[in-house]
């Protein structure tokens, strides 16, 4: 895509409402209308110690997305009326979601209407921290930091903005050479920032040290475009997806060690929404989703478009998670907290895979 051309062809998501009921069903209740999903694993030769995450989700049965967050909107507020967040038109995508961890009511946003901004669940805006004023540019990632209170953006040409929580703008500076694909903040030292582009780099910055351009600690090349950067939970590995065939895991303390490489078929096409490999929460595992690719050296005739699991530390493929119902591409893949409810975005759906609804059924 052009940097200073805006897509005027992408569909604005639709949201597809069942036809109500006498009276409001819980997701027990809609189990009959479910899906099935499937796990398979790699064999008994894999074992691993967090396996035991994974046990009982072929059991398991998902109501349609959005009973389940119609039933948790109810469960929270009772019967108030359920919120409708306004649409802003064709070109309009969000391309970046954090919760406000001081307020779960609230999230932040960026998007290519060219704001990133702080809104509530009834469609206010309550702040807006970086705007471009342009249909040309427009903002493709951010960050939070609770503890430094700072939101980092990046947009589609390069640029990478750090704000405070009031909004005033600390600095902002060209920090690419093309769009700024994921910005992350280590989870352990939030002054430690790494920055993903089409450029096919990686840079990891120190925000207490930022003067330029070239200010980075280190760059680390791709051999493609990079379409995220994610340290790990402990903050001590960067977990990066190409848009090729590659995920990498580097470590933070040795940056110019050569990094494990994951071969993996995920490649990307303008209107695939770019698939990012990211981390359990709390066990070293990767999960990423499968787009499987003919040119691949590993590739099979009718391979899955599988939600693949893999051990952060050896590269092995723990488990492939896959519904037969919905063959679709898994771009996105989002844990809860605790790591129990994986939530796995294809097209303008999404399949909520959990343990704890699986154990139940038994």
């Amino acid at each position: 895509m052009a940097p200073r051309k805006r897509p005027e062809t992408q569909k604005t998501p639709e949201v597809v409402v069942r036809p109500k009921s006498k009276r409001n069903r819980s997701p027990w209740e809609l189990e009959p209308e479910a899906k099935k999903l499937c796990l398979k694993g790699p064999g008994p030769s894999r074992r691993f110690d967090s396996g035991c995450l994974w046990a009982g989700l072929a059991s398991l049965r998902v109501p349609p997305p959005c009973s389940i967050v119609r039933a948790l909107h109810q469960h929270k507020l009772g019967t108030a009326a359920w919120p409708s967040l306004q649409q802003i038109g064709a070109g309009g995508s969000i391309t970046g979601l954090k919760f406000n961890p001081l307020n779960t009511n609230q999230f932040f946003t960026s998007s290519m209407e060219g704001t990133t901004r702080l809104q509530d669940f009834k469609g206010n805006t309550l702040r807006v921290f970086a705007s471009s004023g342009t249909c040309n540019f427009w903002f493709c990632s951010l960050d939070v930091s609770v503890r430094s209170r700072v939101v980092v953006t990046g947009d589609n040409v390069g640029n990478v903005i750090l704000l405070n929580m009031d909004g005033r703008e600390l600095w902002n500076l060209r920090m690419h050479k093309k769009k700024v694909t994921h910005v992350a903040l280590n989870p352990c030292c939030d002054w430690f920032l790494a920055t993903a582009s089409v450029d096919q780099t990686v840079k990891i910055w120190d925000l207490r040290q930022v003067r330029g351009k070239s200010s980075f600690l280190y760059s680390l090349l791709h051999r493609h475009p990079v379409n995220a950067a994610h340290f790990s939970p402990d903050g001590a590995q960067l977990l990066t997806t190409d848009q090729k065939s590659e995920i990498r895991v580097y470590s933070a303390s040795q940056w110019d060690c050569p990094p494990s490489v994951i071969p993996h078929p995920h490649r990307h096409f303008q209107h695939l929404t770019p698939i990012k490999a990211t981390w359990h929460p709390r066990y070293n595992l990767i999960v990423v989703g499968r787009y499987p690719d003919p040119n691949f050296k590993s590739c099979t005739s009718h391979e899955l478009r599988t939600i693949d699991v893999f051990d952060g530390s050896s590269g092995k493929m723990m488990y492939q998670l896959y519904d037969p119902e919905s063959s679709g591409i898994m771009s996105l893949n989002e844990f809860n907290p605790m790591g129990d409810t994986l939530a796995s975005v294809m097209g303008y759906h999404i399949l909520i895979w959990s343990q704890e609804e699986a154990g139940k059924r038994k």
